[in-house]
């Protein structure tokens, strides 16, 4: 039986697969500009800000805060900022473990966050 109409296998597939291969491509390229490291992180930051303060206000033990700041930046794009907070959330889930066992007092918990903190921002810069 011979068909009417008689299609070769590469215009079949140029019609079929053509243009939702050209539009991955386009949309691929466009959100290419916007890096998803960028918006994870400024997520991430967003978060932070929000649990510090409820560790500061008591409703959040700090040990907690850290251990999901260090969740939530393992499961980000890795990044030399990644990096460089993950270093930081390392040390200050460590001095918060030693001030929550009564290893150092409040003020030398403080002192100790604000220098690991202030390390951080100048390493950021």
């Amino acid at each position: 039986m011979t068909t009417r109409f008689r299609i070769s296998a590469i215009d079949f597939s140029y019609a079929f697969f053509a243009g939702p291969v050209a539009v991955t491509v386009l949309v691929t390229a466009l959100t290419g500009c916007s890096s998803p490291r960028d918006g994870s992180l400024e997520e991430f930051a967003r978060w932070h800000d929000g649990a510090r303060a409820q560790a500061q206000a008591g409703a959040m033990r700090w040990s907690e805060l850290y251990k999901q700041s260090f969740d939530r930046l393992t499961a980000i794009p890795p990044s030399m900022q990644q990096d460089t907070r993950l270093e930081n959330t390392v040390l200050l889930l460590s001095t918060a473990r030693k001030y929550e066992a009564n290893e150092i007092t409040a003020q030398q918990f403080a002192q100790e966050r604000e220098h690991i903190e202030t390390q951080l921002q100048a390493r950021l810069r």
